[in-house]
């Protein structure tokens, strides 16, 4: 029997196959810059007191659009189980239990704007497959922002800006203040993400 991870990364593969959109630039990402750049994004969030921006709530919506889509194709590979502890410390624990056929996802703070707390755990089960098993991106500012790159490839380009809060904006705060953020906002940040672009990605792939 296969194992499930190639079995997994076969279904991507096939199913959600991955744009070009570039690995950051080595010589610029580095952990100083980027924490620098996480900190004016924590600053954005925090000076933004809507919940939802109606403007890009389609954003949000085509992400959960693919995320059901990619929820469909790992859904039966794997037990998956919900609790309230959290149960792993790095990329590797993920992998080995999706190798026993296992996957648990922390209910914990999953309050959202615009998703169901059902919608917002389908999110994490992709998250947690997609990064953090097939390419084993680590739980650290860098490891989240690569996270980032990992699903824009698979995503459709309308879901940008949404995971860009998602991710980049959740790992920031996590990794500039040490805690994630009480309150989810769905507020799509895009002149951030084009400093991101313009900041962190080859000069060649910039469009």
């Amino acid at each position: 029997m296969a194992p499930v991870t190639s079995v997994l990364r076969e279904l991507f593969d096939q199913h959600l196959p991955a744009s070009d959109y570039a690995d950051p630039d080595p010589a610029a990402f580095q952990p100083a810059p980027l924490l620098a750049f996480a900190t004016r994004v924590t600053d954005a969030y925090a000076a933004d007191d809507r919940l939802v921006d109606p403007a890009f709530a389609f954003s949000w919506q085509a992400l959960m659009d693919h995320t059901r889509e990619v929820h469909a194709l790992v859904r039966p590979h794997l037990d998956i189980g919900f609790s309230t502890r959290t149960v792993y410390s790095g990329p590797e624990d993920i992998a080995a239990d999706v190798e026993r056929g296992r996957l648990e996802i922390n209910t914990e703070h999953c309050v959202h704007p615009l998703w169901t707390p059902e919608e917002n755990c389908l999110f994490r089960i992709v998250h947690d497959v997609l990064p953090h098993v097939l390419y084993l991106r680590p739980f650290s500012l860098e490891g989240e922002v690569l996270a980032f790159h990992d699903h824009v490839r698979r995503t459709p380009p309308e879901a940008r800006l949404a995971l860009f809060t998602e991710l980049v904006a959740y790992a920031s705060i996590r990794y500039s203040t040490g805690v994630y953020p009480e309150i989810q906002k769905c507020i799509a940040f895009p002149g951030l993400l084009s400093e991101y672009e313009a900041r962190f990605l080859p000069l060649d792939s910039r469009t």
